[in-house]
């Protein structure tokens, strides 16, 4: 089996490390571009370079270990467009999966998930310790979704989502592309695209650019 490329050094990085020695995954190491993280190592593993360096590297497969979906969408766009690049896909041995499960590229699943039955999840998500997604949820790319979330049946996540720590989505909703559920929200209805919501029942505080 392929080593494993971590982009990114920070908490969730190496977090990210742990999932992945929990699914017998062996970490080559890191690749950042903040310059102070350069040459040091972090839970034994050491920072291999900035993300330019990935070329060299081809032979393994790549994750991308960083909490902002925003972040995460430009970093595939601008550095993993130009070669054929392979991605790892980390699910922890304590998730428990029901029927029809579909977890896509570079999606990362963390500790305590429970995916019940029809779950889609699409490429370079993060679905953080403990969170619940019920039947037929549905995840579009590069969404984030914080510890502790509990996800009724039939909810659709649009790109870009981050879904903050202790939330809870009422069924059958539909959160946009970009938006953004603060923690603890209480989600009863859709979210429009770029929107930011917090509170029980979930209220407008933002709309992004």
């Amino acid at each position: 089996m392929k080593e494993i490329i971590i982009i990114g050094a920070g908490g969730h990085a190496i977090e990210i490390a742990w999932l992945a020695s929990r699914c017998k995954r062996k970490v080559k190491g890191f690749l950042d571009d903040t310059l102070e993280k350069q040459g040091k190592c972090f839970s034994n593993i050491p920072v291999l370079g900035k993300i330019e360096e990935r070329k060299k590297y081809l032979e393994c497969e790549f994750i991308i270990a960083i909490g902002n979906p925003r972040a995460r969408n430009k970093i595939v766009d601008y550095f993993f467009s130009d070669e054929h690049y392979s991605f790892a896909t980390l699910i922890d041995p304590t998730c428990i999966l029901g029927e029809n499960i579909k977890v896509g590229e570079g999606s990362m699943i963390c500790a305590g998930t429970i995916l019940t039955i029809n779950v889609d999840i699409g490429n370079h998500c993060i679905v953080n310790i403990n969170s619940t997604l019920s039947h037929g949820v549905k995840l579009d790319d590069y969404v984030t979704i914080a510890p502790n979330v509990s996800i009724s049946g039939d909810v659709c996540l649009k790109q870009l989502v981050e879904i903050g720590a202790n939330s809870s989505i009422r069924e059958k909703v539909t959160i946009y592309d970009g938006a953004m559920v603060g923690m603890g929200t209480v989600v009863i209805k859709d979210i429009e695209e770029n929107h930011t919501v917090v509170g029980n029942p979930s209220r407008i505080i933002k709309i992004l650019n």
